[in-house]
Formats: structure tokens, sequence, C-alpha cells
């Protein structure tokens, strides 16, 4: 039993013993009744890491309808989760991702005390079960029961993400066709009017909206803008057929802690790419942000790209960032020789 101090109260909350699923329900006394159910979940940077834990109130997945008697507090009833991420430290706020908003059954938002007291039952409960003795095998159960449909889910993204860049590629080649036509067609004028002036022929050499100028200018632009997509899009490609292959074999052994890694790389030709920095990314998301900003434009300046990757090392950072490039170049290059 862990008991716990709250604005409401004290409560108390007994665990049941864990399920084939590696869930367990803790039942609450005291300030608040009813169940909270605690289990093994995916991390929310990669659907293949079970490194994370989420605390429901009495329901065993947010898709779904109330599976146990909901958290009751002075006489109303909840709904909400809360998820702890274990690559972080439980004391900073990004080790939590604590729920938009704790509300009852008739979709009311929690009162301020009842939403802190709720939101302190949550996260109690969520580690005392992340520091059980057997929380390694309730980690494997939770992957166990939810692999089939995180792989259902993943084909069905990566069959999206897949039509997306292609049809970003047809739209950069498109852009780039047009836009040499359209250049071509212009000097031709442009040959025709010098030689023998005319009336028509300087309307269609005049600057304006849609006329030939301003799409010779304005085709390119999106021609790159459709280039730069169908890359983002390829590297959300790569993270998810990772995932997907990561679940398929969930068995393998891992050769340890997955963290994020920034690797900034640049394009040597046939899919290689020439590494040349690996830095473990912060754990502020802020300091984040900014660290991959100023690489993505050092990046950018030498032909080259930043790509997070999570890995147990920087060498397999590196690897795994070089197998990626290679898989989207051979990619890249089957959609473009497709009639």
């Amino acid at each position: 039993m862990i008991t716990i101090a709250t604005l409401s109260g004290t409560v108390r909350a007994v665990p049941s013993e864990a399920d084939a699923t590696g869930a367990v329900r803790y039942t609450l006394t005291g300030a608040a009744t009813g169940t909270v159910h605690v289990t093994a979940t995916s991390s929310p940077a990669r659907w293949d890491r079970f490194d994370a834990v989420r605390a429901s109130l009495g329901s065993a997945s947010a898709r779904e309808l109330p599976a146990e008697p909901l958290v009751r507090l002075r006489g109303r009833a909840y709904q909400g989760s809360t998820v702890r991420v274990l690559a972080y430290s439980a004391d900073v706020p990004w080790g939590w991702q604590d729920p938009m908003s704790l509300v009852d059954t008739d979709d009311r938002p929690a009162p301020e005390q009842a939403a802190q007291t709720l939101t302190a039952i949550l996260r109690a409960c969520a580690g005392d079960y992340a520091a059980r003795s057997d929380f390694p095998s309730l980690q494997h159960a939770a992957r166990r029961h939810d692999t089939p449909q995180l792989l259902q889910w993943l084909d069905a993204m990566i069959s999206h993400a897949e039509q997306e860049q292609a049809r970003r590629l047809e739209e950069a080649e498109a852009h780039r066709v047009q836009a040499a036509r359209t250049l071509t067609t212009w000097w031709t004028l442009a040959r025709w009017f010098t030689a023998r002036p005319h009336p028509v022929l300087a309307l269609l050499l005049a600057p304006g909206r849609e006329s030939l100028a301003h799409r010779a200018e304005y085709l390119p632009k999106w021609a790159e803008i459709s280039t730069r997509a169908a890359a983002e899009e390829g590297q959300r490609l790569a993270l998810l057929r990772s995932e997907y292959e990561g679940l398929a074999r969930p068995t393998a052994v891992a050769e340890g802690p997955q963290r994020a890694y920034f690797v900034v790389g640049q394009w040597t030709g046939g899919g290689d790419v020439d590494i040349w920095h690996v830095e473990q990314a912060p754990a502020d998301p802020g300091e984040w942000a900014d660290v991959y900003a100023q690489y993505s434009e050092d990046a950018e300046e030498a032909f080259g790209s930043v790509n997070v990757v999570y890995a147990a090392s920087p060498q397999a950072a590196a690897d795994q960032a070089r197998r990626q490039a290679r898989e989207t170049h051979a990619r890249i290059r089957r959609d473009l020789a497709r009639p």
C-alpha cells in the first residue's frame, strides 16, 4: 500500500497483482475512491521503446471506455491519464506528459484543487509501478499485448507516408519541368521580339501575375519546397519503418539504453553519408530545439542534413544514420524510376 498526501486529504492506494497484460490496478480509499489503472506503454518518441508508464483514472486505455470504477472525489467521478517518461528524471517537467485536462463524466473540467489531487494520485501510482522489482517483466507483457495494434497502426502510417513522399517527389519534378519549359518559352519569345518587335510579344514578355516571367521565377521555388517536403517525409518514413522493425522483433536484445542523438552529415553520393558530428541531444526541450536549429543551419550550408537518431551509443547512432540514408536514397531512386 502507498500513502499519498494530497490537497484534498490522505489517499491510500493498494496495488493488485499484475495481469497478463502487465497492468496493475490501484484501489483507492480515503479522500478519493475508485481505481487507477497503470501499465507500461510505448515511449512518446518511439513506439517500439516501452520505456514509459501510463496511469489512468479507472480506464485501461484512453481509447476504451472505463474498465474499472472511475476515481471519485467529493462525489464527482473523473477521467484522465498521465504518462511517466522514464528517459527523464521525474523531477523535471518533461519527465511527465500530464493530461491537457481532467474532466468529469459530464465533460466538465476538474476544479483546480481536484485537478492537483488527481494529478498527485496518478503520479504516485505511476512512480510506484515503475519502481517495482518485476517491472522488466511487466514491460515485456505490455509490449506483447500492445504490439499487434501498434503494428497495424504503423503499417497504415507507413503506407500513407510512402504515398505522400511519392506525391511530393512528383510535384517537385513537375515544377522543375514546367519551370524549364516556361524559361525556354520566355527566351524564345524574347528573341522573336528582338528580331521583330510586336505588341503581342511585348504583352507575353511583360511581368505580371501568372505571366511567363512570374512563373519562371516561382516554379523553381515550388520545386525546392516540394523536394524539402519529400525529404522530411522520408525522414518520418525511416522512423516509422525503424519502429515497425523494432516491434516486429520484440525478442531482440537491446545493446543498452536508447538515447536521442543529433547526427550531422553530408551526402557523398550513392546513398552514403560522411558523418562529421554526433552529439547526445539535451534533455531540456528548449535547449534541444536551439541545438537542432543550429546544426540544421550548418548542415544546410554544407549540403548536408541533421537527423535525430535513437541509439545506445554515438557509434550506433552514426551507423543507423548511414543506414537510413542508404534506404532513403534507394527509395527515392525507385520512386523516380516508376513510369
